[in-house]
């Protein structure tokens, strides 16, 4: 497929409001709201990829058309449930790490070696942002590839 690329992105994390009290069921109710809708909307533009959830991070990987690619991150640009966002890795792919998965979800635990995802982010387009963006896909491909071998 020559027009299937890939985008990873890191974001800060704004599921509550600043006047909300921090609950978990607050939290986890709005965190699967996004996987709901990203599933959702994904599925029709054929988007597949996977977010991970720090609690104070997203990382989230995208694979697939280029112009559906550019739509899904514009929409994620001005959600206001991400702050900071910063793209990464924007680049063609060879093939899709995240088949079958219109949006999977994995937090630090599910990786082998997580991401560092620090406060100050390297510049979109420098190698740092590169090489962190392709070890996002990577450990986020190991970790779905993981999760699917267990339920086998």
């Amino acid at each position: 497929m020559a027009d299937l690329y890939h985008l990873a992105y890191v974001s800060d994390v704004m599921l509550l409001q600043p006047d909300e009290e921090p609950k978990q069921t607050l939290v986890n109710s709005r965190l699967q709201s996004i996987l709901e809708t990203a599933a959702k909307n994904n599925q029709k533009s054929d988007v597949t990829g996977a977010l991970l959830f720090s609690g104070r991070h997203f990382a989230q990987v995208l694979e697939g058309p280029e112009a559906a690619i550019n739509d899904r991150f514009r929409l994620i640009s001005q959600d206001t449930r991400h702050h900071n966002v910063t793209p990464l890795l924007y680049e063609p792919a060879g093939e899709r790490q995240f088949k079958g998965w219109s949006m999977a979800l994995c937090v630090p635990d599910d990786l082998d070696s997580p991401p560092v995802i620090a406060n100050s982010k390297p510049s979109p387009g420098s190698v740092e942002a590169g090489n962190l963006g392709r070890g996002i896909v990577a450990s986020l491909a190991a970790a779905i590839d993981k999760r699917a071998r267990k339920a086998v």
